[in-house]
């Protein structure tokens, strides 16, 4: 690196094929053109309005090469880009808390990367560096952190030439412990449990059979219904239809589980999670890899899921909220995964791992208001009755209250269970709340990461004397990922908001 009237120039250089991934990025453009021409589009000469678009992908990426530079600055990274207005950034490393790789099946066979800078201030990349060798990635990162912990340690000089790692940076990555490691096995297994694609396959199914119809279908089954007897589907039997329905219904649920298997496969093949010193790395994927870093000390909480597929296979998942990260693709809010499918006992480790110095042994476990299960049998009894009974007196008229008992049970069991299955624990470093008896959740929050504690109270809390206890963590910018301790009682939630701000 060198100065210029006292001020540091980077002179850093992207890897020498970067204006190909800029060409890339710009014949997205074409798309469109492509489908048109596809259907038959008539152009009348305007060919020539392609060539401007043909020359603006590779000229953007080639000056877009020569102008962005980067360097290790003795405060932080230094950042100089712009096509016309040129600007020069300087990322702090104290700020600097992931540096993320990601690599397409593109990037790997031409052996680069592409680097994503995240500061503690969220909200995304700071920055991404596009593109860098794979050796140049790593290099980056390493040097980055090893700077970034000579400033926290408050060290004049850092070892090691100017612009070149410290020493001992290049065997940073042979002290990496691992942690899990997942087999095929594993994910054909987080494939089963998952249940994301049913929501979007049932959608594509029933869009299907409107458009296709009721004449489309019997042309299909056309045959079999032949040698039923039959000329349409309305014909069928009673017990056929229904046997129409649930083969379709199974059809689709057969088919969703194999496209999560398959997503399962691609999205986390040869996932490898180790711990190099305070940073926790993840490396996964089939055709785009990724490189996800998760700091130590900027995980705020930890997430467990136990679904009912989960503890019929007797597995569970562990999410982390990260302080200045966005979520990872696929993931919810701000979730970064730790363990995408592990067994509880491992689940166990990494939450040590995560969180380390924090005791979880033997918390004392807290049941929630004694009014719960009163509050939500009431709750589900109303819903019940919602629901039902405007249809059942539209089809059967007053008769059709008779289906108001057949929810009692239901809305018993799931006050009983609920309130049996949700509790919360304090202990001197950490707040755990366990939630749900169906989906069962668990949030570990360590004390010394809650910012601000919030006491709640709706109409009805104020009907059972019970009040809402929200937790906010520096990871839980977004409010679906902050921590609810619902069905509280007044003067438990006020001494529990108490000695969390002690």
């Amino acid at each position: 690196m060198r100065y210029e009237n006292g001020h540091p120039v980077p002179e850093r250089r992207l890897h020498p094929l970067s204006w190909v991934f800029h060409l890339v990025g710009g014949l997205g453009a074409l798309i469109p053109l492509g489908i048109a021409a596809a259907l038959g589009a008539e152009w009348d000469g305007a060919l020539w309005m392609l060539i401007p678009l043909l020359l603006l992908g590779p000229l953007a990426g080639l000056w877009h090469q020569w102008v962005y530079r980067y360097d290790y600055g003795p405060e932080g990274l230094l950042i100089r880009e712009g096509l016309v207005f040129r600007n020069l950034r300087q990322i702090d490393y104290r700020r600097i808390e992931n540096i993320d790789t990601e690599r397409t099946l593109l990037h790997r066979l031409l052996g680069v990367a592409d680097v994503k800078v995240e500061t503690s201030s969220g909200g995304g990349a700071e920055a991404t560096i596009r593109v860098l060798s794979v050796d140049g990635a790593r290099a980056l990162s390493e040097a980055v952190f090893a700077r970034r912990r000579a400033l926290v340690a408050d060290t004049d000089d850092a070892p090691g030439s100017e612009g070149d790692p410290p020493a001992g940076v290049e065997d940073a990555k042979h002290r990496a412990t691992p942690l899990l490691r997942l087999p095929a096995s594993e994910l054909i297994l987080m494939g089963l449990i998952d249940n994301r694609n049913l929501f979007w396959l049932g959608a594509v199914v029933g869009s299907v059979l409107q458009v296709v119809g009721v004449e489309t279908l019997e042309r299909l089954l056309g045959p079999a219904l032949l040698d039923a007897g039959v000329v349409y589907v309305s014909q069928l039997a009673l017990v056929l239809k229904i046997v129409l329905v649930l083969a379709t219904v199974v059809g689709v649920l057969l088919v969703g589980k194999l496209l999560s298997v398959i997503t399962a496969l691609v999205q986390y093949h040869d996932y490898t999670l180790e711990q190099d010193g305070d940073d926790l790395r993840a490396r996964h994927g089939l055709f785009t890899r990724r490189t996800v870093t998760l700091r130590v000390p900027r995980i705020q909480v930890v997430h467990q899921l136990a679904t009912p597929m989960h503890r019929l296979f007797r597995r569970v998942t562990l999410q982390v909220d990260l302080a200045g990260g966005a979520a990872e693709p696929g993931q919810s809010g701000g979730a970064r995964p730790l363990a995408p499918i592990c067994r509880p006992a491992r689940a166990d480790a990494l939450i040590d791992r995560a969180l380390p110095g924090m005791d979880r042994a033997a918390p004392d476990w807290r049941p929630l208001s004694a009014r719960t299960r009163r509050r939500l049998t009431r709750l589900w009894l109303w819903c019940w009755a919602l629901l039902s009974l405007p249809p059942a007196i539209w089809w059967w008229g007053w008769p059709g209250l008779a289906v108001l008992p057949a929810g009692l049970p239901v809305a018993l069991l799931h006050g009983h269970l609920y309130a049996r299955y949700t509790r919360w624990a304090l202990t001197p470093d950490l707040l755990l709340f366990h939630r749900g008896w169906l989906w069962r959740r668990l949030a570990v929050v360590p004390r010394n990461r809650i910012q601000t504690v919030r006491l709640a109270r709706n109409p009805f809390d104020r009907r059972y004397r019970m009040t809402e206890l929200e937790i906010d963590t520096a990871g839980g910018g977004l409010a679906k990922r902050r921590v609810r301790l619902a069905y509280l009682d007044r003067d438990v939630a006020a001494r529990l908001a108490g000695s969390l701000l002690e």
